[in-house]
């Protein structure tokens, strides 16, 4: 058998949205979203690690068969249960996907609890509930994959949020405001860690399919997209390849909200 090796050809440059050698960490992989962000990144190269928002069954379910489309594609991965409200387990759940994967370069927050109650029902319990799920979630595991990050030199971070963030509508205030906090946290954090490394960027959705209240009702469905530019709602796998992008970019792209939304609020 030969021993010949090819010389690379300089008109075909290796493909620059390719993450071999590169570790991420998805939290919310059991939700459309974030199982779309974990396979994206698999297929572009990348060893995911996937993790529960919260314990409860069904979500580990989920959680585990992102794992094994992860591993069907050949990436080293690996299936996390996280309490994201919980530092001994983000740090468990981080301290993890640097042992099995052998470093952090990419985290996703793709964690979601959608909310749609009028303002005046909502109890001091539910605003725990839903801030510790859509804002404290992102900026607990941010700031343990950063101390990672910042040894290494080198992190992307990525963040998905709700359009409602921007444009919030009656009945969703404790969730357009938590989100609402998750691109200020975007842009604080990257003007924070400008000089380490690491880019942090948010990716602003519309309304998608398989969104739990949204998405999920055919009628519901066919009556938003009629009131949209696009016609149609935001596929999840639209969403997976703006993963990759910010995941592979060079490091200056940082502190931005980039909107995946079928020109929804450039409308509006």
């Amino acid at each position: 058998m030969s021993d010949f090796v090819p010389t690379p050809n300089p008109e075909q440059p290796e493909d620059p949205f390719l993450l071999k050698g590169k570790a991420a960490l998805v939290v919310g992989a059991g939700d459309p979203l974030g199982r779309a962000a974990a396979v994206a990144l698999a297929e572009a190269g990348a060893d995911v690690a996937v993790a529960s928002l919260r314990a409860g069954p069904q979500e580990v379910v989920r959680v585990n068969s992102v794992a094994n489309e992860i591993w069907s594609l050949g990436r080293a991965n690996a299936a996390i249960t996280l309490d994201a409200s919980n530092q001994n387990s983000v740090d468990a759940a981080i301290a993890r996907t640097t042992s099995e994967l052998g470093s952090l370069d990419i985290l996703v927050n793709a964690a979601d609890l959608p909310v749609a109650i009028p303002v005046d029902e909502l109890s001091p319990d539910d605003w725990h509930a839903v801030l510790a799920a859509n804002l404290l979630a992102p900026a607990m595991t941010s700031s343990a994959a950063g101390r990672v990050m910042k040894l290494n030199g080198y992190g992307r971070i990525i963040n998905i949020v709700s359009v409602l963030a921007a444009r919030g509508v009656a009945n969703t205030s404790s969730y357009a405001a938590a989100h609402a906090g998750v691109l200020a946290l975007t842009r604080a954090l990257s003007q924070e860690w400008a000089r380490s490394g690491i880019t942090v960027n948010a990716l602003q959705v519309g309304i998608y399919e398989g969104q739990q209240g949204f998405g999920d009702n055919p009628e519901a469905v066919q009556q938003l997209a009629r009131m949209l530019p696009a016609k149609a709602l935001v596929k999840p796998e639209d969403v997976g390849a703006a993963v990759v992008g910010l995941a592979a970019d060079s490091g200056f792209i940082t502190g931005e909200t980039i909107a995946v939304d079928g020109a929804a609020t450039a409308r509006v």
